[in-house]
């Protein structure tokens, strides 16, 4: 295959995705609503805290005039400041979105599997089909995800020795640099890997996860090259608006509260699309590649019965159908 064919099945992909995810948008807005009840639920302590800490500090007033990250740090170290009950609370509604997130995602890559809206009870019936094998795959999940932290623990080490050790005073940072971004894209590959696990998962309705995990390795490897580039250019989109909320948060005054709320709230709003846009891609793929049988899939090797010609006319007792990708 040429290098302008597989550039152009690469943006196909990638605007198919988007234009699946346009086309189930609402999917979007529902998730990032319940993200907005349980973010305010989780900072109402937070909220609380503050209010009563503000008036009478030093952080106070240079948080008032703007954001200050040291002012911050100093405020979180104040005894009336005591953010601790606060952050069981923030860390409870954080696992709890999560794992809302993962019971619906089964839902979710039916929806964009059969590509059309399915009503509530259709909806939460594949969500609940599919949470418990989503479950064993997170735990699965888990095992490269964390070598990934004990590399980078020792990547860490290793760059602090060398940079004690070396003349150069960069030689440290670039080792630790080049480290990460290895990491970095290790991490990212790990999470096309079980992706593409979960949406084979719900196209075939596969319910042993060990296979399902190896199977979806097998095709990751196979076709690397462009899942991870989807991946990264979705993740570069990502990133973008991402960079600049937070830079114009950064110069905010705290009494612009409307500005403020709405300026995070198109963030996070970001990062799920793309997120999304991440899966959606992926079960774009699958349907263009896995699910399609190719012609050359017969053995030659196996023995092939040879045609014999017909002295008369015969009848056809069992005419043939064809089967569509993913019937069976």
């Amino acid at each position: 295959m040429k290098t302008g064919d597989i550039a152009g099945q690469r943006k196909g992909l990638l605007s198919a995705g988007a234009s699946l995810l346009w086309r189930r948008q609402e999917i979007l807005w529902w998730v990032f609503a319940v993200n907005v009840v349980l973010g305010a639920l989780g900072m109402l302590g937070a909220a609380r805290t503050l209010n009563a800490a503000l008036g009478y500090s030093l952080a106070g007033n240079q948080l008032v005039k703007g954001f200050d990250l040291g002012m911050f740090y100093e405020l979180l170290r104040l005894p009336d400041a005591d953010f601790l009950p606060s952050r069981f609370t923030a860390y409870a509604c954080a696992c709890l979105f999560a794992v809302f997130v993962l019971f619906v995602s089964g839902g979710i890559l039916e929806v964009f599997r059969q590509d059309r809206r399915l009503n509530t009870g259709d909806f939460f019936a594949a969500s609940g089909a599919f949470f418990w094998r989503f479950v064993r795959l997170a735990l699965f999940m888990l095992v490269p995800f964390a070598l990934l932290r004990f590399a980078y623990r020792d990547v860490r080490s290793w760059s602090e020795y060398l940079g004690d050790k070396a003349v150069a005073d960069q030689v440290g940072f670039l080792i630790l640099a080049a480290g990460i971004i290895v990491l970095g894209l290790l991490a990212v590959i790990v999470r096309v890997w079980f992706d593409i696990a979960k949406v084979r998962t719900v196209a075939e309705n596969e319910s042993g996860m060990w296979r399902t995990v190896w199977a979806a390795f097998d095709m990751t490897l196979h076709h690397l090259g462009t899942l991870l580039w989807i991946y990264l250019r979705i993740s570069l989109v990502a990133a973008i608006p991402l960079l600049i909320g937070l830079l114009i948060w950064t110069k905010l005054p705290p009494a612009a509260i409307p500005a403020t709320f709405i300026l995070l709230e198109f963030v996070i709003v970001s990062q799920l699309a793309a997120r999304l846009w991440q899966l959606a891609s992926a079960t774009a793929w699958y349907k263009q590649y896995a699910e399609a049988v190719p012609v050359d899939a017969v053995d030659p090797t196996a023995p092939q019965q040879q045609e014999v010609p017909p002295t008369e006319p015969q009848l056809t007792l069992y005419p043939e159908t064809e089967l569509l990708p993913g019937d069976g």
